[in-house]
């Protein structure tokens, strides 16, 4: 009768050079299969004879992806898209916030994120790297290590991280696709304004392209890059061009003001997130499809 042996022993069997902890870390950011199934535990039974293979953290992504077909829930109608130990992806839903101080009594992104990391492994937190608007929706990654947080932060820093956001907006943009660059500062009141004053703005930069437009033309979709990273950035600058974000209740219609505009929330979200792990250097990617009462609104 063939001994079972466990996939650490396959491991060291295949790279016998290799220290536990690399091994350790290709096991925790889903890079092996066995027999073509993801490995979650270095404990894992298998057959000596068993196919062994390692992926790089861009496919491990897509493959985690595909097989969790059904992202799991959190509390807040939260879904958490990817985990390892040095990352966390979730997908926010409108309405919730992502973070805020202690006196806040309503749940946050963050702090449901940290609770779950702490189930699976109580040394660790979800560390914030960047934020969404709590009535924009999408992707957010955290940090769930030291290093990751390090890393991630350096990278928002740099501006090397791709994040793109799929906007509706009233009527259509003139130009189909253009750079924006403005200065904006927050006020008294916490909104945000343009201001041609260098001493009091800071720089904002986004990229948009119009994606489409409705039938009777009254709204577009709109793609935007960010090159910055300031607060409501996306929200003031396509304003500043004649076409705020449909449900905006700050800079929009008094409709939306009002709560009475489609779809019923503000028309932004975080669509596709893009950087490199911080425990394997190599570019992941992530997605989020549009919501559908956005793609309704371009159909009348």
């Amino acid at each position: 009768m063939i001994k079972s042996i466990t996939v650490f022993n396959l491991l060291q069997q295949h790279f016998p050079e290799a220290k536990n902890n690399t091994l350790r870390a290709m096991v925790e950011h889903k890079r092996v299969r066995v027999d073509g199934k993801i490995v979650r535990s270095l404990k894992e039974l298998c057959l000596p004879s068993a196919k062994l293979k390692v992926v790089d953290a861009a496919q491990a992504a897509a493959d985690f992806a595909s097989e969790e077909k059904r992202p799991q829930m959190l509390d807040q109608k939260i879904r958490l898209i990817y985990s390892d130990s040095d990352i966390a992806v979730i997908d926010k839903p409108s309405g919730v916030l992502t973070a805020t101080d202690e006196e806040e009594k309503r749940p946050t992104s963050a702090a449901i994120l940290d609770e779950f990391v702490a189930r699976h492994n109580r040394r660790a937190k979800a560390r914030l790297v960047h934020r969404l608007d709590r009535d924009a929706s999408g992707l957010l990654v955290f940090a769930t290590s030291d290093r990751a947080f390090t890393h991630l932060k350096k990278q928002f820093y740099d501006h090397t991280i791709t994040r793109r956001y799929d906007a509706i907006v009233h009527g259509v943009p003139d130009r189909d696709r253009a750079r924006l660059e403005n200065l904006v500062f927050e006020d008294e009141r916490g909104v945000v304004c343009l201001t041609r004053d260098i001493k009091k703005g800071k720089v904002a930069v986004l990229n948009y392209q119009v994606v489409a437009v409705s039938r009777d033309k009254k709204y577009s979709h709109v793609r935007c890059t960010l090159e910055t990273g300031r607060k409501h950035q996306i929200r003031v600058q396509l304003k500043a061009i004649g076409h705020a974000i449909v449900g905006d209740p700050i800079y929009g219609t008094k409709a939306a003001r009002d709560g009475e505009e489609r779809p019923g929330r503000l028309a932004l979200h975080a669509s596709f997130l893009e950087f490199t792990h911080p425990g394997t250097n190599q570019k992941v990617t992530f997605k989020s499809p549009m919501p559908r009462s956005f793609v309704g609104m371009l159909q009348q």
